[in-house]
């Protein structure tokens, strides 16, 4: 049997095709379910740490901002600017109770928010282990509804109560959106629902403490799992994973028949792009072959003229022919080297200026995320960091906590922006008395906190401290008005007894109210 060599060639080419096309269909298709399986982990996963990460950060700084409040009491009052931090932070209302449980005083919010009573009824408080603020499990003290507080004990074993109204963690859960019925829940460490797309179970604070991966974050654990949704009525698989501070369960579940009509769906894409690329591999031999066997039909056509004519024949110009064809085809590569060559130096270099580009952005977006946008020195969160550094190295260090006297009454009558450029100035001033190591940062509002690493005797923090004071008792020229303030310092000096940020801070805040207290315009150290 005689065939063309055409066709030949077009079955070996449609054959050297096919077979990996139907290979790597069937590979595909038979993956398609374990890729979204491992999707589902990798991604639910990591949107599950993020949205734990974000509520960690909401519940440190709402503890530390309910710590510092309460502790800012002064006649029964808050001043405004932490009333605002706290509704800020989703707090409706602040209650002092007595050392018993008992309700003294509702410093601000309604008062029908406020329990009377912490130690009588149904849900009580254990109020012996508060010294630290913390928020409570989901409870219902009386009330329409169950409701999250935070709770503490002071010195003076005042206990404090703050109604939360979880807006802010509700806004969280409720942005997780995927597929069709994709979405994320927030239950309490003993498994009462926060947030939760059925919003009856959130207003009614379900408990689904009976739900297999609730128990797994009620553990403490971190994973991914399937698990029947008592919600939804279907099997779910979810990554779930606790926040470090509060023991919140966060968990990120989509239906299991979602990952099985998305890798239908791929199967049947996989398998039109194969048939397709058959059909397109097919005419592409084709085209080919033609290609490949028209020259040698067209030869074989002159020889058999010329064997027909019986004459003698002359010498095919295969030089001619060969070198015509490849001096074509190496100007064309040489060509295409050329232009390659040229455009991976145009690549480089707009890599390289793209890097450089996000070099400048980086560090731009690291000095703003580490320093205060106002008076340009370091910000609350980065003299933090710093400080912990410092406790965990077990290295002393001086901390003054520097509050302006008056700040307010210029704010009120010049206006905020007379009081930021103020603010700006003070910090300039007080720089040039510094060391080099010394670090001033703004802590918030018109306090300043100011770090001395290399000043650990008590007369020379004193002394440095004193001229502090002195810096910033200096008449200020801010636009058409020259203003004055004065300043009161509480200093304390970490020897490695203290364990944590909060608590040094405190000290130091502790001792410069004092000095306010004692006329202003003074320096005193924590006891």
């Amino acid at each position: 049997m005689k065939l063309s060599f055409r066709y030949l060639l077009l079955i070996a080419m449609s054959l050297v095709s096919l077979i990996p096309i139907c290979i790597l269909a069937l590979w595909s298709s038979h993956n398609a379910l374990d890729n979204e399986y491992r999707t589902v982990h990798d991604k639910h996963l990591l949107l599950a740490k993020n949205l734990s990460q974000a509520l960690d950060r909401y519940s440190v700084d709402a503890l530390s901002i309910f710590t510092h409040a309460t502790d800012s009491v002064v006649q029964q009052d808050i001043s405004p600017h932490l009333v605002s931090l706290l509704q800020d932070i989703d707090v409706e209302s602040i209650g002092e109770y007595d050392a018993q449980g008992q309700l003294v005083n509702v410093l601000f919010g309604p008062e029908s928010l406020q329990p009377v009573s912490l130690t009588k009824g149904v849900n009580v408080f254990d109020l012996a282990q508060r010294s630290q603020a913390t928020f409570t499990d989901v409870q219902n003290l009386g009330g329409e509804t169950p409701t999250l507080y935070m709770v503490r004990k002071d010195q003076q074993q005042r206990v404090w109560l703050a109604v939360m109204n979880p807006e802010f963690i509700d806004l969280l859960q409720s942005a997780v959106k995927f597929g069709k019925e994709g979405h994320a829940a927030i239950v309490d460490r003993k498994g009462n629902v926060l947030a939760h797309p059925n919003k009856q179970w959130q207003a009614d604070s379900k408990n689904l403490a009976k739900v297999n991966i609730v128990q797994q974050m009620m553990a403490g654990n971190t994973g991914v799992m399937e698990f029947y949704s008592p919600a939804v009525q279907q099997d779910m698989i979810a990554a779930y994973t606790v926040v470090p501070t509060t023991g919140w369960g966060v968990m990120i579940p989509q239906p299991l028949v979602e990952l099985y009509v998305r890798a239908e769906s791929q199967i049947n894409t996989i398998l039109w792009i194969a048939v397709w690329s058959f059909v397109a591999c097919l005419l592409l031999s084709w085209w080919m072959t033609g290609l490949i066997t028209r020259p040698i039909a067209a030869l074989t056509t002159q020889v058999c003229d010329l064997a027909e004519q019986q004459t003698q024949l002359s010498p095919l110009p295969k030089q001619r022919i060969e070198t015509n064809e490849f001096v074509t085809l190496f100007d064309s590569f040489h060509q295409m080297s050329l232009q390659v060559i040229n455009s991976q130096k145009d690549l480089a270099k707009r890599v390289k200026d793209k890097t450089a580009d996000l070099a400048k952005a980086q560090a731009a977006a690291l000095h703003l995320a580490n320093h205060d946008q106002v008076t340009g020195l370091a910000n609350r969160m980065s003299i933090r960091h710093t400080i912990k550094q410092l406790i965990n190295a077990k290295k002393p260090f001086s901390l003054l906590f520097i509050d302006l006297d008056g700040f307010k009454k210029i704010n009120d009558t010049y206006g905020h922006g007379v009081g930021d450029s103020l603010l700006t100035s003070i910090g300039q001033q007080v720089t040039v008395y510094l060391e080099r190591d010394d670090i001033l940062a703004r802590y918030g509002g018109d306090e300043f906190v100011l770090v001395l690493q290399n000043d650990k005797q008590c007369d020379k923090v004193n002394q440095k401290a004193n001229r502090v004071l002195e810096a910033i008792k200096q008449p200020y020229d801010i636009g058409s008005h020259q203003l004055q303030v004065s300043a009161c310092i509480g200093v304390v000096q970490y020897d490695g007894t203290d364990t944590d940020i909060d608590s040094l801070i405190h000290r130091a805040d502790v001792a410069m109210y004092q000095a306010k207290n004692a006329g202003k315009d003074q320096v005193m150290h924590a006891s």
